[in-house]
């Protein structure tokens, strides 16, 4: 087909208009309120604690279809002071039952500083320049289980650096789905009423949400920034007298901890309750890859301290 000159330029403004539209478009990531903690449904008697906002600043979260207004984590070590212990724990901020809500800890430092509640997130802060860097260990402690207690569900609500989150973890090429479990995910170490302790490896796990969220300038280049949502289940059935648990992980230098939910049952399942992902629809097919589109041309610095 011949395309004379009014064509051609009526074409290019059109494509210039359109791309106009896509810039906006680019400036609107959604990938940390869309890879937000699920709803888990567990049958018998029931626990859920969750932290929904790890960042310094006050914010606003739509928690299961509610809205809640979470006040920042404030009196913490910054980046300079990360490397200090934290001077408390971090308490659930929505606990489903009158027992102790679960806490949030500091376990071990990072080799450049360690994990501190930033301006939008729990920071593994660093001056590196080396992906796939210890950056410190956290961990979610439960001294009053349910008792009975046979089911364990941990959510981890992860912006990644360098393409790593979890220490080895490259979560390059990751699809929405079943994962294999392996040693990096978190673990749980189980505390027994005869003092003996377990460490185990979830039973089953899960990338739930894998959220585009921009770009960011790192020393080695700009970097596509993902948010994933992973969950982890552990069946206990066959442990008695559970005093106390915790869950442990450790994340890469200038990854970015944004939410975590912990959920108990007395019911035993023998096999995963975590939310089946949805498939991809052709248009939100389109949609990401037109956002790569545009993120490919037009950068936009989201670096954080």
């Amino acid at each position: 087909m011949k395309v004379t000159k009014n064509k051609a330029n009526s074409l290019l403004i059109i494509t210039v208009g359109m791309l106009g539209s896509l810039g906006q478009l680019h400036a609107q990531y959604t990938g940390i309120a869309d890879a937000l903690p699920q709803q888990i449904e567990l049958g018998g008697m029931t626990k859920s604690d969750g932290w929904y906002n790890l960042s310094s600043a006050t914010k606003t979260k739509t928690v299961h279809g509610q809205e809640y207004t979470f006040p920042g984590i404030t009196g913490y070590p910054t980046f300079f002071g990360s490397t200090g212990a934290w001077p408390s724990s971090i308490e659930s901020q929505l606990n489903s039952s009158v027992a102790t809500p679960a806490e949030l800890v500091k376990t071990a430092n990072g080799l450049g500083g360690g994990p501190f509640p930033s301006g939008d997130s729990m920071y593994y802060g660093s001056f590196g320049t080396d992906p796939n860097a210890y950056g410190g260990s956290l961990a979610v402690q439960e001294a009053n289980p349910l008792t009975s207690l046979q089911t364990v569900t941990f959510q981890v609500q992860f912006g990644g650096a360098w393409t790593y989150d979890f220490v080895d973890n490259q979560t390059t090429g990751l699809e929405v789905g079943a994962l294999t479990t392996a040693s990096y995910f978190p673990q749980l170490t189980l505390t027994l009423q005869d003092s003996s302790t377990q460490t185990l490896t979830a039973d089953w796990a899960s990338l739930m949400v894998n959220a585009y969220n921009g770009t960011v300038e790192m020393p080695s280049g700009d970097e596509d920034v993902f948010i994933n949502l992973y969950g982890f289940q552990w069946d206990l059935s066959s442990y008695d007298n559970i005093v106390s648990f915790d869950v442990e992980f450790s994340g890469v230098e200038h990854a970015q901890l944004y939410a975590l939910q912990l959920d108990q049952s007395t019911q035993a399942y023998t096999s995963s309750v975590l939310p089946v992902p949805e498939p991809a629809s052709a248009s939100a097919i389109l949609g990401v890859a037109v956002i790569a589109f545009v993120a490919a041309r037009r950068r936009k610095r989201v670096w954080a301290y």
